[in-house]
């Protein structure tokens, strides 16, 4: 009995998932029709550059919680190697 559960529970896992597969090949219906007009509207404009707004030092704020963290980690582990 076990094994028709497994079997069957596999069996609809596949099946969901060559649903899913399919689903998202396939266009639907009301959306294939407008694919022609879609690819007439293109952005005439170049799209603008980022600016570089990076300062000098904005990593110290990551740098000093990685070493917090580590602390928080490494200190319990020795203490508890060194009672033992």
């Amino acid at each position: 009995m076990k094994i028709r559960k497994i079997i069957g529970f596999t069996s609809l896992l596949i099946t969901v998932m060559i649903l899913a597969a399919l689903a998202g090949l396939f266009r639907p219906f009301a959306s294939a029709k407008t694919l022609a007009a879609d690819t007439i509207y293109q952005q005439s404009t170049p799209t603008p550059a980022a600016e570089d707004v990076s300062e000098i030092g904005s990593t110290d704020g990551i740098f000093i919680m990685g070493g917090v963290i580590l602390l928080i980690v490494t200190v319990p582990v020795l203490y508890f190697r060194k009672k033992v």
